[in-house]
């Protein structure tokens, strides 16, 4: 209790995250001064629907007031109801309907969710909540490319979406005419590529699809060569460290680099 009364922020927000905190502590807690302690314990599993609702209407006015900490502590706030999870099946399915996005993500880590759930679940707007859902066993391999087609295959997801057992990676080559770079780069996993797809992205205005391009182990020296002349130092990096560099290439590196 001592220290959801504390005078520092960062201690209480610390305290809101404790999931033993006594419904003394919560109770005071949803009446702090600080938005971001607000979000934090709105995610309690002891805060009733009403009063979740009621903190999350709150914040909403608060953005809307102009207020920058409400802005962090609604959109910055990436921490989930863990707990959701421990829920009975019946419990957790009541939270298909929660218009607040961090409970949709909770559920989506689950894996024993209907039919039914998981069809709402993969198209949901917010992509976090349709990442974890396509990341359960079962998901088909239409579910996969799709998300991947709209929404990439990057941010903090280790393994991606593409290295799933059900991914259809067949697909991988289309991507090659996604208007999303993001999505583009993800034809580099194929490690077979035909030569013309290749020679594609070894050109590709985006660097970040030339930086992947350069490390792909079916490029050839006149392919490397272009590479290694890309205006951009780590497009070169990753050419001059492929494998797929003859000896002489190497040796030619070295001796401009005075080595």
């Amino acid at each position: 209790m001592n220290l959801a009364a504390a005078r520092d922020d960062e201690v209480r927000e610390a305290a809101a995250r404790n999931p033993t905190l006594p419904v003394e502590a919560v109770a005071r807690l949803v009446s702090d001064p600080d938005p971001v302690v607000r979000a934090i314990i709105a995610q309690h599993r002891l805060v009733d629907t009403q009063t979740r609702d009621r903190l999350y209407a709150q914040l909403a006015e608060e953005v809307k007031a102009g207020s920058i900490e409400a802005v962090v502590a609604l959109e910055w706030n990436f921490l989930e109801p863990d707990w959701v999870c421990e829920e009975p099946l019946p419990a957790r399915l009541m939270y298909l309907e929660s218009p607040h996005v961090a409970f949709r993500r909770a559920l989506a880590r689950s894996r024993d969710l209907p039919p039914e759930a998981w069809q709402r679940l993969d198209v949901d707007p917010d992509w976090r909540v349709g990442r974890y859902a396509a990341m359960r066993p079962d998901v088909s391999p239409a579910v996969l490319e799709r998300f991947v087609r709209e929404s990439g295959d990057g941010g903090p997801f280790r393994p991606g979406l593409v290295a799933h057992p059900n991914f259809p990676r067949e697909a991988l080559p289309g991507f090659v005419n996604a208007a999303d770079p993001r999505v583009r780069r993800l034809v580099l996993h194929d490690a077979g590529l035909p030569r013309p797809l290749l020679v594609r992205l070894a050109a590709d205005p985006d660097v970040q699809v030339r930086r992947t391009a350069a490390g792909h182990s079916g490029l050839d020296e006149e392919l490397l060569t272009v590479l290694l002349a890309d205006e951009d130092a780590d497009v070169v990096a990753n050419a001059a460290a492929n494998e797929a560099l003859p000896v002489q290439g190497m040796c030619q590196i070295l001796n401009a680099a005075g080595l």
